[in-house]
């Protein structure tokens, strides 16, 4: 079985000086002994793009600033401050570190870029929170079912691009596409990062959803059973 759900706690901030300084003071209040705090931004000058920010990675010395340009991963265990990321660089971020993240906090530039996970990881919201009074519409119980399933069955150390991974994944949103099942790229993107899924896996599902609801259909050995869409409607009743 290859279950990892996320498990440490998750916090999403307004970027304004409110929401930022909320941000900072959350993720000091999750550090133990001997933790380093890990703040993330993609490019290395994408840090003076905020003087609160840049002064703590200067004055502290258990503060380690990271990019996601370099390939920048988390090297010692504490909380993470990413500022100003999208799914993916969420994805990759938990990939290189999941095991040494404590907690995890994401302060906003374009809401709608991480919506989708705020929806299915419903973190504390820190600031302004006039942004999420909207979320994500939620996925179809089927679906979800789906993705449970693939979770348990996936490797995620693997890529979902080729292999038995590629097939398990795209032989099942086939059936749910040929079965009328609504999916929603995105928000299915955001699901799995919830629930484990990481690295460039969470954005390749999507743009398979994407790629078959355009009437593409990527090659794939079919090796689903004939009763798969029926199990999984029987539980997603069951979970009702």
């Amino acid at each position: 079985m290859f279950d990892r759900d996320v498990n440490f706690p998750c916090a999403v901030a307004s970027y304004d000086t409110e929401g930022v300084d909320a941000a900072v003071d959350w993720c000091c209040e999750r550090m133990e002994d001997g933790d380093r705090l890990t703040v993330w931004t993609s490019l290395k000058a994408n840090l003076r793009n905020c003087s609160k920010l840049e002064q703590l990675v200067a004055r502290h010395s258990n503060v380690e600033h990271v990019t996601g340009r370099g390939g920048g991963s988390v090297r010692g265990n504490g909380p993470v401050l990413m500022a100003w990321p999208d799914m993916t660089d969420i994805g990759k971020l938990v990939q290189y570190g999941g095991n040494r993240i404590r907690a995890l906090c994401v302060i906003t530039w374009n809401e709608d870029e991480i919506r989708p996970w705020v929806t299915a990881v419903r973190p504390a919201i820190l600031g302004d929170d006039s942004a999420w009074e909207e979320l994500t519409p939620a996925l179809d119980p089927i679906v979800v079912e789906a993705l449970k399933g693939l979770t348990l069955t996936v490797n995620h150390n693997n890529t979902i691009s080729a292999g038995y991974e590629k097939d398990m994944v795209v032989s099942s949103l086939l059936a749910l596409h040929d079965a009328g099942i609504p999916m929603d790229g995105e928000a299915m993107q955001g699901w799995a990062l919830a629930h484990g899924w990481s690295g460039k896996n969470p954005e390749r599902l999507a743009q398979y959803v994407e790629n078959i609801n355009a009437g593409k259909r990527p090659r794939c050995r079919r090796i689903l059973r004939p009763d798969y869409i029926d199990d999984l409607r029987r539980r997603a009743t069951d979970n009702a």
